[in-house]
């Protein structure tokens, strides 16, 4: 006879199969680069946002280019919502830590701080608080203390502006009918992008598991 032990794994054995995500319908490549991760994992939108992440960074990242910007902003415009495929919260830090083996100080640095200057206008640069900010939280909303600390740190750093152009042409950035491809920024990821030969998630970056985790969410533990 089963003992309750055996029985209560046996249930969550059931629990995790019943509640694990689906396989993502598109295989990746042996050796992911992130421009599979662009078509692959980041053209579905999630946490019920309207456009998906790799569309709404390419819309932000050809707005940086057409203006002008240094290859590193653009660069950085590029991957500013990648952690969105990973989690919502937060996701400046998220992004910036997952990209961070890989890109230079600068552009992690642009990426972890435009979410916190999301929530402050400039009106020296032209950047007003997002209309959407104001559906989403209401008129009197303030945003928590680790937001404002952030925000009052990189107005004063060296990269402010590579963060605050990010949130420039953030707003500009949602048109879910506009066509869309990776392959205009192929040489400025080449030039920018460290890709690991092993492929990303199969080296031996501190990051390598989110980069998993991201290429296959339906993995139960």
């Amino acid at each position: 006879m089963k003992d309750e032990r055996q029985e209560t794994l046996e249930d969550i054995g059931t629990a995790f199969a019943l509640t694990r995500p689906p396989q993502p319908d598109a295989p990746m490549p042996a050796k992911p680069a992130l421009i599979d991760i662009y078509n692959l994992r980041l053209d579905t939108p999630k946490f019920g946002l309207p456009v998906a992440a790799a569309p709404h960074c390419i819309q932000c990242a050809s707005l940086a280019l057409k203006a002008g910007m240094d290859e590193e902003t653009v660069l950085a415009c590029l991957l500013h919502d990648v952690g969105l495929a990973v989690v919502r919260p937060d996701h400046g830090w998220w992004g910036a830590q997952l990209v961070e083996p890989y890109v230079s100080e600068k552009v992690s640095w642009a990426i972890r701080y435009h979410q916190a200057l999301r929530y402050f206008p400039d009106e020296s640069v032209g950047y007003e608080y997002p209309q959407m900010y104001v559906k989403m939280f209401g008129a009197d909303y303030k945003p928590p203390e680790y937001i404002a600390a952030a925000h009052e740190f990189a107005r004063n750093h060296k990269w402010y502006m590579a963060a605050r152009d990010i949130t420039l042409f953030d707003d500009y950035s949602f048109d879910k009918n506009a066509p869309w491809s990776i392959e205009p920024f192929a040489d400025i990821i080449g030039r920018h992008f460290r890709q690991p030969k092993e492929g990303l998630g199969n080296d031996a970056s501190a990051t390598a598991h989110m980069w998993r985790t991201l290429i296959d969410p339906s993995k139960p533990l």
